[in-house]
């Protein structure tokens, strides 16, 4: 009996360890490739095995983009804090989305083009929560 109660504390140990491992491991990391479109929510990090490239949505600096349904003298533009970390080194960027409607922008990282744009593009009379932004990215060479 003390058998039996042993293995069955040691499988539910090794059972809520690997469950807690998996949930923390997947929740904050996106696999993608490179070349391929994926979605980066905010505080998520993206990983492209094949480059030893991870890139991680920090957060929106600034959104002065022009909301639909307002007319501006400016379009405005929204700029976004990357974390990036290749080869074990890490480094920091802002990245510009201009304003004027759900128009892809382009920066480069080293040799990787990043193309992008934030969504959601703002409302007129609507807020947009931090955590509610997204970067919808394709990374290529």
């Amino acid at each position: 009996m003390k058998k039996l109660l042993l293995i069955i504390s040691l499988v539910s140990i090794f059972l809520l360890f690997s469950l807690a491992s998996w949930s923390c491991g997947s929740a904050g990391s996106i696999s993608a490739s490179l070349g391929q479109e994926f979605t980066l929510p905010v505080g998520k990090t993206a990983t492209i095995e094949s480059e030893s490239l991870s890139i991680q949505f920090v957060g929106v600096i600034s959104d002065s983009r022009c909301p639909e349904g307002v007319e501006c003298i400016w379009a405005g533009e929204a700029n976004c804090r990357l974390h990036f970390t290749i080869a074990g080194s890490p480094a920091e960027m802002v990245v510009a989305q201009p304003g004027g409607g759900d128009v892809a922008a382009r920066d480069y990282f080293i040799q990787y083009k990043i193309d992008f744009r934030l969504e959601p593009y703002p409302q007129e009379g609507q807020t947009i929560a931090p955590s509610d932004y997204r970067l919808i990215m394709r990374v290529t060479k």
